[in-house]
């Protein structure tokens, strides 16, 4: 039996992301991508640039809108 995951779940996302080869396999945890949506941790700047790739945007605009929002402010 194949598990089905749903379209909106962060599993579908980081499995997704991987099967149509922007990412490596396991390029993230779930766990980690749920405590950086829910800001319990900052990603480092290899996650930025591989959360990146994965939403297809580009690197320093993300760099940009997350800046204000890093520790140590861009």
């Amino acid at each position: 039996m194949e598990l089905s995951l749903d379209r909106k779940s962060r599993e579908y996302f980081i499995d997704e992301r991987a099967q149509v080869g922007l990412l490596p396999d396991n390029w993230i945890s779930t766990k980690s991508l749920t405590n950086i949506e829910l800001g319990k941790n900052f990603p480092s700047y290899t996650s930025l640039r591989l959360l990146a790739t994965a939403l297809e945007v580009d690197f320093l605009q993300l760099l940009q809108e997350v800046g204000p929002y890093m520790p140590n402010s861009l």
